[in-house]
This record gives structure tokens, sequence and C-alpha cells, in this order.
């Protein structure tokens, strides 16, 4: 047991599950909140309109919304899922290639929206653990109605944009312990 109540080691045996948990899913949340909010702003020229509450849009068709799911290993490794409405995937697509939104290509909403998800991935997990290394897997497009992968280590955000809104959900599986290190004292 660590000699201070006060500042406890990172994986002390006496902490409850619960407590772990819930402080893993804070540094996941903030850190997909920033990392949306930064990717969307300097990437794609996107601005955010806040923090969505709710489930998503209630009245969307699966033709309406565009889902992408991306694969990660590294510890901790898991799955991100976006999800956006078509009318946002086309918006974020022209802003990106500088382009009017007529003259987007549904090929072309599909990478740039993929390339999204990549981004927001990364910055996320390098924010959550800046000295790890990871492999992301390829983005994929997820067909209509197909859910994302679930996790006990989910984390969900969603934000309202000028065309629709845009949730992002990440599930990790558990971060490793660092061993204790034996004090010569």
């Amino acid at each position: 047991m660590s000699p201070s109540h006060f500042f406890r080691k990172p994986c002390e045996p006496s902490w409850s599950a619960h407590w772990g948990c819930l402080v893993i899913e804070i540094v996941f949340r903030q850190a997909l909140r920033d990392s949306v909010d930064e990717v969307l702003e300097k990437m794609f020229f996107a601005e955010t309109l806040g923090e969505a509450s709710g489930p998503d849009e209630a009245g969307a068709s699966p033709a309406d919304t565009i889902t992408v799911e991306l694969t990660f290993q590294g510890e901790p490794s898991g799955s991100m899922c976006l999800r956006l409405t078509a009318d946002s995937a086309r918006e974020i697509a022209a802003d990106f290639l500088g382009l009017e939104g007529a003259e987007i290509s549904s090929d072309q909403i599909s990478e740039v929206v993929r390339e999204l998800a990549n981004m927001i991935c990364g910055s996320v997990l390098s924010r959550v653990e800046s000295a790890a290394t990871f492999h992301l897997g390829v983005p994929r497009i997820v067909a209509c109605g197909q859910q994302c992968a679930e996790s006990p280590w989910n984390t969900c955000y969603r934000v309202q944009l000028s065309h629709g809104r845009l949730t992002v959900n990440i599930a990790a599986g558990t971060t490793k312990c660092p061993q204790p290190v034996q004090s010569a004292y």
C-alpha cells in the first residue's frame, strides 16, 4: 500500500474497480471532446455548435447517415465508431476538399469521412496514451443498420454541426497497470 493516503499509486489494489472505470471514462471523454473539436476546426474547417444531447437523430433513416468503424491495437486496444448525417458528411467533404457540395461524389464523401475517423482516433489515442504505439486499422464504412462494436469501456460524444449531428463512440479495453518498482529505501 502507498505510504500516503493522498497520493496513491495509479493501480493501488485497494482502489475499487468502479473508481478506475470512472477515471478512464473521464479521460477518454475529455480526449474525445478535445479531439473532435480540434480536428473538425483545424483540418475540416467545420465549426461545432456545442454538444448534442439525447440519442442520435430520432427521425433519421439509415440511408440518411454514414457510419465508419475503425479498430486500433495497442494499449489499450479497441474500436471507434463515427456516425454523421449525410448532409453533414457532404458539407465536411466539401470544406475539406475545397469544392462545392454539389460537385462532390459519394466516393469522395466516403473517403473524407474515413479520413475524419482516422484523424479523430489518432488524436484521441495520442492524448490518452502519448507514449504508447498504436496500430490503426483501415476505416471502413459500416452497412446501414449494422451496429458498431460494444465494450464495457464505451465513451460517446455527440456534437451538433450546422447541417446535422456527428456522434463518435470509442470502445477501449482496460489499460495495463505499470509493474510496481521496488524502492531501494
